[in-house]
């Protein structure tokens, strides 16, 4: 249960210094609480409300080494993968957005979300928790690696960002060009994962602070090594000679 608390803290973006500051004690109190010495209930209480759940929600929330809160099963990752809503709406859920997101801001109608939603539970994609809220039955930070999903990302994602006009002031980009090892490509993709975090402790920290309405954003992190670049543009040249 502390391993599951642990994990929705860091999920909404609560290091434990900010906890100890909001609970007005030190950051030493902060990490005995999280490992279970000296927590009372009604301390246990508070710091699940602070993390988004009820202290039912959280008995009833998964376990370290639960396989559903590690990864997808391959049928799984199939069927978010054939259909685009599905999955649409599946990440919001795993994002900690409502299905209504899919309403209010992609029209998805009402009772075809509603469907989905049906679907996803059956599909063991997510529970429906007892004050009603949905939840993914999967860490926000899983790491997309298998095919099924690559495969929908590729289709969706990359004609979008390969339309995108990069010379117009509203797109935002940042590009460089390093020369890495292998060691310097494994700590990339570490990187690439850790700001992917950031961007979700992001969009958390705006849903609570902002007061003009948001707008969906696709944020793309991406490399690819030079040498391919270099031979695409050979071959390039070279049909046009």
């Amino acid at each position: 249960m502390l391993a599951a608390l642990r994990r929705a803290l860091r999920a909404a973006g609560w290091t434990q210094a900010r906890l100890a500051e909001t609970l007005g004690v030190g950051s030493a109190t902060v990490k005995r609480w999280l490992h279970g010495r000296g927590l009372t209930l009604r301390t246990l209480e508070r710091i699940a409300a602070i993390a988004g759940l009820s202290l039912a929600e959280l008995i009833e929330g998964r376990r370290p080494g639960d396989a559903e809160a590690e990864q997808l099963t391959l049928a799984q990752e199939e069927a978010l993968g054939k259909d685009s809503i599905l999955s649409t709406i599946f990440f919001l859920i795993l994002n900690g957005w409502p299905p209504s997101e899919a309403v209010a801001s992609f029209s998805v109608p009402a009772e075809e979300v509603e469907r989905h939603v049906h679907r996803l539970e059956r599909l063991a994609l997510i529970d429906r928790l007892p004050s009603g809220r949905l939840r993914a039955r999967l860490d926000p930070a899983h790491i997309w690696q298998r095919e099924p999903l690559r495969r929908h990302f590729d289709r969706l994602l990359k004609p979008h960002f390969f339309a995108l006009d990069y010379s117009r002031p509203e797109t935002i980009f940042g590009a460089e060009t390093i020369k890495l090892s292998p060691t310097g490509v494994a700590r990339l993709r570490e990187w690439i994962e850790t700001w992917r975090a950031q961007l979700r402790a992001l969009e958390r920290e705006d849903r609570r602070t902002a007061k003009l309405p948001g707008e969906w954003y696709a944020v793309l992190a991406v490399a690819r090594p030079m040498r391919q670049i270099v031979e695409i543009n050979r071959r390039q040249r070279q049909r046009k000679n």
